[in-house]
């Protein structure tokens, strides 16, 4: 599985969910064929990873923001969405879930 979120729970099946240009983790907590529920996953921000500025952009550039890593705090099991498998994969109100894949990302450049 492709994560960057530490201490994560094994023996779940995680989704990411893109935005614009963040992404969000979610844990499996109802699954049939063509629908899943998901409760959202909440992760803090690894303090050994630092974002370094540099003047840019409208006011700093995070120039290594690919390397963000997070901690695991909890599943949220009130704050869940439903995902439905389409012919281009799972999309949750026309947005993009990715399966094995726990990916958390912020968009310090945004």
């Amino acid at each position: 599985m492709n994560t960057n979120v530490k201490n994560l729970p094994t023996g779940q099946t995680y989704f990411t969910s893109y935005g614009y240009s963040d992404s969000a983790v979610w844990a499996v907590v109802k699954r049939t064929p063509k629908t899943v529920t998901l409760a959202h996953v909440n992760c803090e921000r690894d303090p050994e990873f630092k974002p370094e500025f540099h003047v840019g952009g409208f006011s700093a550039h995070c120039s290594n923001q690919q390397d963000q890593t997070w901690l695991f705090d909890k599943i949220e099991p009130t704050y869940t969405i439903t995902a439905r498998l389409t012919k281009n994969g799972w999309k949750s109100k026309g947005t993009k879930l990715v399966e094995d894949c726990a990916r958390r990302f912020y968009d310090y450049n945004f």
